[in-house]
């Protein structure tokens, strides 16, 4: 406990002692408008959710006379195909370098952004075909996929150390805000045009909006100071980073930035100095700092899809309705308030959470709700195994566990926001050095829309197979195997700088727990020396480069 109270403490510490003049307007402009193409994931899995049940979708795409087990393969596909074009998307940010190494962070999303957008439009103006909707939403998630690598690289970047953990969640909470927009659009869009093409169509090209807004604020935001100094303009890095911290140019706090970054890359090029993918792909595996760094993400992504969440989000009206929720209007408002639970809890755990009690606390507790409720509505469900809505109503006692499991999907909604759901995008974008970041960030979410796409894909063939409650026994066990993983393996990364954690990965992962948590001293050194990186480690390791030169 001593520990946790003194991470709080060094945390508010850290953010008091920090100047003011760097939590300003321009930089929460900066984190939301690039945050808000998070959106774009969480609006496809609410309004996907959503229209698959639909009868008028159903009967314009000739689903309504399929059977039920045909019904359920289609329904699979549909609904996951679009995290099959989110794994290229997330590859082509590495393979096509010229987007986001070379064009930078701006510019690689906007095109990725009118890729989403064309995709949607497409997914919009089907009419009735299976291969259109098919190919226009395998574009979409090709465009989405883009959209989960580059924002996360950019808000870590230019966020200030103290509250790196805020700035990267907001792209996590938008893809919360994402969900509430797919499924309350489609409930009040189902409310006065029930039975109609627009039930469906609507929704779908809503998602044009939110695009063409962070499409917009793209345009205004700054580029990052680290890929500028990365292409050798350092003018406009100094200007953008002075703007970005509202600080002149030759206050200290700048100056040891601007010194951290500078030094930083020199390091790399002294050590992979115009490195080709498939050299940094090496070093990620030839050093075992960093190769420990990639298989520790692997599993998180690993245990993260695999625990079922977004499955269940992707499936939630079909099963709130096993749970006793009835009617379509009443199944598009209830889920509409899950996604609300979920975005809330998100936004909370950003603001209040996670840069005080750290990643690991965090993942911890949500990992430890997340099983409990999980078992619950595996025990109701295989209780309840038969039973109908009528026969369940009628009973007092089993219309009591039917209400309790509703409240256990809600709490399932707030364990996943805390624990799996926000901790990946933000220690991915901690844990790599910058010269390797980009590519291992490529790899590790492409690795998340792959688990995505066969979790999503096989869910409702599991939800079959198993009697629904065989599905929730899979994802507990998968749950509580990734609460061990966290215990021994998982660092806390909160506070320390981004390209000073090698320490941390000098011994074995399962031995990672004896120094999980940073000392003051870790934490005093890394504020002290300089606010993102260690100076002095750079400086002896360039020294030793140049000796061993001679």
């Amino acid at each position: 406990m001593a520990k946790s109270n003194n991470l709080i403490s060094m945390t508010r510490e850290a953010v008091r002692e920090s100047p003011r003049e760097i939590f300003n307007w321009y930089l929460t402009f900066c984190t939301l408008g690039m945050s808000f193409s998070g959106v774009s994931k969480g609006f496809d899995e609410g309004n996907i959710a959503s229209i698959v049940v639909m009868p008028v979708f159903k009967k314009k795409f000739g689903l309504d006379s399929q059977s039920s087990v045909t019904y359920a393969n289609t329904k699979g596909w549909i609904v996951s195909i679009a995290t099959a074009g989110a794994v290229f998307g997330c590859l082509s940010t590495q393979k096509c370098s010229w987007l986001n190494t070379r064009f930078g962070r701006k510019k690689a999303l906007l095109i990725y952004t009118v890729i989403y957008m064309g995709g949607i439009f497409g997914q919009a103006f089907s009419n009735g075909s299976l291969a259109a909707l098919y190919v226009s939403r395998v574009i979409a998630g090709f465009g989405i996929g883009g959209t989960t690598v580059v924002p996360s690289i950019y808000l870590s970047e230019i966020a200030p150390r103290p509250i790196r953990g805020l700035v990267t969640v907001q792209y996590a909470a938008c893809q919360q805000l994402g969900v509430v927009f797919g499924f309350f659009f489609n409930y009040g869009i189902t409310k006065y045009h029930a039975n109609t093409e627009l039930q469906w169509q609507l929704p779908t090209a809503l998602q044009l909006v939110p695009a063409v807004i962070w499409g917009v604020a793209t345009l205004f935001i700054l580029e990052s100071p680290r890929w500028l100094m990365s292409v050798n303009r350092q003018s406009d890095a100094i200007r953008n980073l002075t703007r970005l911290r509202h600080l002149p140019e030759d206050h200290p706090y700048v100056r040891e930035e601007l010194s951290a970054i500078g030094l930083q890359l020199l390091h790399e090029v002294e050590v992979v100095g115009g490195a080709s993918q498939w050299s940094l792909l090496k070093e990620t595996f030839s050093t075992v700092q960093n190769r420990r760094r990639f298989w520790l993400m692997l599993g998180a992504h690993t245990f993260g899809q695999w625990s079922g969440a977004n499955a269940i989000t992707q499936y939630s009206p079909t099963i709130l309705g096993y749970l006793g929720v009835e009617g379509t209007e009443v199944k598009f408002l209830t889920t509409g308030i899950y996604g609300i639970v979920k975005f809330v809890s998100t936004l909370l755990f950003a603001l209040f959470i996670v840069d005080f009690i750290g990643r690991r606390r965090s993942l911890i507790t949500g990992i430890c709700l997340q099983v409990t409720t999980l078992i619950y509505l595996a025990g109701y469900l295989g209780g309840t195994n038969g039973m109908s809505a009528d026969y369940i109503s009628s009973h007092p006692t089993i219309k009591n566990a039917s209400t309790v499991a509703i409240v256990a999907i809600f709490l399932h909604a707030i364990a996943w926001s805390i624990g799996w759901f926000s901790a990946p995008y933000l220690i991915n974008s901690e844990i790599f050095p910058i010269r390797i970041r980009s590519l291992n960030m490529s790899i590790m979410m492409s690795m998340h829309w792959a688990y995505y796409f066969g979790c999503s894909r096989a869910m409702p063939s599991l939800l079959a197979a198993t009697d629904r409650y065989g599905a929730f026994v899979f994802f507990a066990c998968i749950a509580a195997t990734s609460l061990v993983f966290v215990f021994f393996c998982m660092p806390e990364t909160a506070g320390r700088s981004l390209e000073s954690m090698d320490s941390l990965f000098e011994r074995p992962l399962y031995r990672i727990r004896e120094i999980a948590y940073p000392t003051k001293e870790d934490l005093d050194r890394a504020a002290d020396v300089r606010p993102d990186d260690d100076i002095e480690g750079d400086k002896h390791i360039i020294q030793e480069k140049e000796v061993i030169h001679i």
